[in-house]
């Protein structure tokens, strides 16, 4: 009898364990819930906060006085919106790359770059940095000849300072020619052309060191000559010239006389030619005109009374 009441209280007792473990038990599979949704939402959070946190890289590279943008994202970008200051927008179409290289142009001075990237979600970056770029002269001299006579004037300027020029005639060496004042726009050289055909070679370099060149072929010719001299009751017209007499007319009293009537332009192949014409009493007018095949003319007008 004993022996069955303490077998009912074993039984009894193993229920009331039981019920305990699946508390427990319970009790421990939520504590484990709970643990993986607290981690879970951690990793949630952070994975928001880490990627909220990428910004687009931005470098700029200053190159040959102009400025290269380079933008790196992680998404793709929309656009992106620069200004100088506040000029203008510039708008560069991003076209979903995720990585845009653009040259842009850099102002004179200090100024302040402004930059907007927009990505594919409509979410704005700004940057802003301030840049000098030192205005430089990048225009080259201009050089011009001017014909006086026997001699060129050379004339070299400068929209914001010539420094020299340097001129030489065929293969000789350069003479150097500096500004007669300190931050002189303009140099005038004259220079007697030499006999013969020359090429005059001249060299303008301004205060930053632009320069330019000019070569020109010259032609040093004279006017043909022309004598008239009387001698008793007629006169000796004598024309000469270096190189070759292309053509003589003559005008005595009205009455014209040509070596090319007919206008043929053949030269007459000769340096020196003589005419002697006859006087009339009374007042007589003789004008003498003569051509060279470099196509300089002189002409003499002489009034003989006989």
């Amino acid at each position: 009898m004993n022996q069955i009441l303490y077998v009912e209280k074993n039984k009894k007792s193993g229920k009331l364990e039981t019920k305990t473990t699946v508390k427990i038990f319970a009790i421990i599979i939520l504590i484990f819930g709970i643990i993986l949704a607290i981690f879970g939402g951690y990793k949630i959070y952070n994975s928001v906060i880490v990627e909220g946190k990428k910004e687009p890289i931005i470098e700029i590279t200053e190159i040959e006085g102009k400025l290269q943008l380079k933008v790196t994202h992680n998404k793709a970008i929309d656009k992106i919106i620069y200004t100088w200051n506040s000029g203008q927008e510039n708008i560069l179409q991003g076209k979903n790359r995720s990585e845009i290289v653009e040259i842009i142009e850099e102002p004179f001075g200090n100024n302040k770059l402004n930059l907007k990237i927009i990505d594919k979600n409509k979410k704005e970056t700004t940057y802003e940095k301030e840049f000098y770029k030192e205005e430089k002269d990048t225009i080259n001299p201009e050089i011009e000849f001017e014909v006086e006579g026997s001699k060129i004037k050379i004339v070299a300027k400068d929209e914001t300072a010539i420094s020299y020029i340097m001129y030489h005639w065929n293969d000789e060496e350069d003479t150097i020619v500096e500004v007669a004042e300190e931050n002189g726009k303009r140099i005038e050289e004259r220079i007697s052309i030499l006999k013969g055909q020359n090429v005059l070679t001249t060299v303008a370099v301004d205060k930053e060191g632009n320069e330019s060149k000019k070569e020109q072929i010259f032609k040093y010719v004279k006017k043909p000559n022309i004598q008239i001299v009387q001698e008793n009751d007629q006169v000796l017209i004598t024309v000469t010239d270096e190189e070759n007499i292309k053509k003589i007319d003559m005008n005595i009293n009205g009455s014209g006389l040509s070596t090319d009537p007919d206008n043929t332009d053949v030269p007459l192949n000769l340096k020196e030619a003589q005419f002697v014409q006859k006087l009339v009493p009374g007042k007589n007018t003789i004008t003498v005109t003569a051509y060279n095949v470099s196509g300089l003319s002189e002409q003499v007008t002489q009034e003989i009374t006989l």
